[in-house]
């Protein structure tokens, strides 16, 4: 699980080489679309949190388990939260993933990226 803030973690993403290139070019355009659209908020360096942050699921990721994100275990993580909506992106190279959007209240909101096959079945459906 990759956690995004600041342009500095998308930073580290790239030079790491942590997460595909296609998926992580599609992670920076939403945080780039973030960025103009709550820019008006920040100040100083701009930084996601206040209003949500991105998160990137991994292969192996456990996304029943997502507490350290503010998604109770005990709810079943990812699969028992109420997505805004659930979008299926094809981000080249004959890839897809998925953009999750969930609402934690009326003023935040964290979104969820994952490449499409990355886990098991039922988290697929």
């Amino acid at each position: 699980m990759r956690i995004i803030v600041t342009c500095q973690d998308l930073k580290e993403l790239h030079h790491a080489k942590a997460i595909q290139l296609a998926l992580l070019d599609l992670v920076q355009d939403y945080f780039n679309q973030l960025r103009v659209e709550l820019e008006d908020k920040a100040k100083g360096e701009f930084r996601l949190g206040r209003d949500g942050y991105i998160v990137v699921l991994e292969v192996g990721d456990n996304v029943r388990a997502l507490g350290n994100v503010g998604l109770s275990p005990k709810r079943g993580g990812l699969l028992g939260s109420c997505p805004e909506y659930v979008e299926l992106l094809d981000i080249g190279e004959g890839l897809q993933a998925y953009k999750i959007a969930v609402l934690y209240d009326n003023d935040y909101m964290m979104t969820f990226f994952t490449q499409a096959g990355a886990h098991d079945e039922e988290v697929e459906q």
